[in-house]
């Protein structure tokens, strides 16, 4: 579990790493292009201001020509002037320059002769108007169909107008007039328009003033679709939609929309607002780039670096669960080592037991040979025989290697082994029941260790005692009943402390997962061993000395 929480965590914090890294590129990419659009559409705001102030100048020019010539020059040379700064080429968006005389509306005959005089009977200057006073249009050029429709126009009658003029005869200065139809949209296209005016007074000391002081006001119109085309269509064409709006930047306040022939692109996320003041109005232009702008940043690098953190991700991952898993092996090689060292430990003081209850059984079966030899002779024979039956035994456990073994035969060995000929003191009885290696390994421990401790201090430590061993299967446990009697002194309440007694306890609780009862008695010890068995008995046996 610790090693999949570990690489799990590795595996997490990598990828958000690597993603967090190629989110980064990604952005910067991004960023590159966004900063490379707002270039493109800074451009385009200088195009626009650019050609606005071209056309400012040439009105400054104009009011400087008529303080010279008078307002009262003719047609003739006005229109030289202006083919002089070449209007048609070299100020592309305007539609024309003029001058509107300020006139009173009772008494406009100085307006009418100057119409007359410059281009012939054109009609009366309209539209009727309460106002007090009119400028309407008496110099326009150049002449086209267009500029002769709006000869004669009163613009102080229209209220958009009136107040551009008013402001520019207020502060002396340029003054544009909010979006309105030009009297010259006499075709099928019309588009939203704007005048700028430019107050022109008798004295010319004077900046400033009120309109009826003005002798009249140089303008010029514009077409607003002719005037950004000119300014945004000049070569090279930026790849940029541009949206005008007067004063806010709502649908209604809409003066202008690009017209180009690139669609919008996929994506509007550039967006580049600014805001341009333009003879005291304010204009907000919102810019978006077209299809053809072409995009520098790549989202390549990023997606490969993206890959490349999830795959270092991975490996990172692999390689802590590896780690992770060595360390498991180590600590269980470490425990298996321990484990080992603690075996041997018990293997060496067994055999070093064993070697010790091997001598002290070839010692009793010497002494209790000799106590019924009658001679050298019969001692040898005796005792030879007995130590004969011990090798065998022993031989025979040896050869079983401890395998699947039966309770009877694993008793019935250690108690041969042990006892010799005096198996005629010994009564074993109980059911055939196969018993797995290492609980077969247990028992003959255990059996080994009880008859030598029943040879030593029990029962069989005299000639008169004897031993009762049944052994039965009830309820998933087998209960083996240990009984020796003719004990020489009554049995302590307390078991020996000595290492057979350890030994037996380890095997019958830690080997075989049971428990083990003293009862002594009166020249009598009784011992239970319950264990559970996971199998079945066969047939009950019987064996009697």
């Amino acid at each position: 579990m610790r090693k999949r929480i570990l690489s799990v965590l590795a595996f997490a914090v990598v990828t958000t790493l690597g993603l967090a890294l190629a989110g980064h590129v990604w952005m910067a990419s991004g960023d590159a292009d966004r900063l490379r659009f707002v270039g493109v559409a800074d451009d385009a705001m200088a195009r626009i201001t650019a050609r606005l102030q071209m056309h400012l100048s040439l009105l400054h020019a104009t009011q400087a020509f008529l303080a010279v010539e008078g307002q009262q020059v003719g047609r003739e040379k006005f229109s030289r002037f202006l083919d002089k700064v070449d209007l048609a080429k070299r100020f592309d968006g305007i539609q024309g320059v003029g001058f509107a005389l300020t006139v009173p509306t009772k008494d406009d005959m100085a307006a009418r002769g100057s119409l007359q005089a410059n281009y012939g009977e054109i009609g009366d200057i309209w539209p009727a108007t309460e106002q007090a006073l009119r400028t309407p249009i008496v110099l326009l050029e150049p002449q086209d169909e267009r500029n002769r429709a709006a000869l004669g126009y009163d613009m102080f009658s229209d209220a958009v107008r009136r107040e551009a003029m008013q402001r520019a005869a207020n502060t002396g200065e340029a003054s544009a007039s909010g979006p309105v139809s030009l009297v010259q949209e006499i075709d099928e296209n019309p588009q939203v328009g704007f005048l700028i005016y430019l107050p022109f007074f008798s004295d010319a000391a004077q900046a400033a003033g009120i309109v009826g002081e003005t002798e009249g006001f140089v303008y010029a119109p514009f077409r607003l679709g002719d005037l950004f085309s000119a300014a945004l269509l000049q070569s090279p064409r930026l790849p940029v939609l541009v949206e005008a709006f007067d004063g806010e930047m709502a649908p209604g306040s809409r003066i202008f929309t690009s017209r180009v022939d690139a669609a919008a692109g996929p994506d509007n996320e550039f967006v580049v607002v600014r805001n341009m003041e333009v003879a005291g109005r304010n204009w907000i232009f919102r810019m978006t780039p077209t299809a053809d702008f072409q995009r520098v940043g790549s989202t390549l690098p990023a997606v490969v670096l993206a890959l490349a953190g999830l795959l270092l991700a991975v490996l990172l991952a692999l390689l802590t669960w590896a780690q992770a898993r060595r360390s498991e092996a180590v600590a269980a090689l470490h425990a298996e080592s321990q484990r080992n060292l603690a075996q041997k430990d018990l293997m060496l003081s067994e055999m070093n037991h064993r070697i010790k209850n091997s001598i002290a059984r070839v010692l009793a079966i010497a002494r209790q040979t000799a106590r019924g030899a009658e001679g050298l002779d019969g001692f040898m024979e005796s005792y030879a025989a007995r130590l004969g039956a011990m090798a065998s035994a022993q031989e025979m456990l040896t050869r079983s290697q401890w395998k699947r073994a039966k309770i009877g035969d694993l008793l019935a060995g250690e108690l041969r082994q042990v006892f010799g000929d005096r198996l005629d003191a010994c009564d074993i009885s109980g059911p055939d029941i196969e018993v797995s290696e290492r609980k077969a390994q247990a028992l003959g421990l255990t059996f080994h260790e009880l008859a030598t401790n029943a040879l030593k201090h029990g029962g069989l430590a005299t000639m008169n005692g004897s031993l009762s061993v049944r052994w039965a299967l009830g309820g998933g446990d087998v209960t083996i009943d240990w009984c020796e009697f003719g004990l020489a002194e009554p049995p302590s309440l307390a078991p020996r402390s000595g290492f057979g007694t350890r030994l037996i306890n380890i095997n019958v609780s830690g080997e075989l997962g049971g428990t083990i009862t003293r009862r002594p008695g009166a020249n009598r010890l009784g011992i239970r061993i319950t264990f559970p068995w996971p199998g079945e008995a066969l047939h009950k046996v019987e064996m009697t000395g």
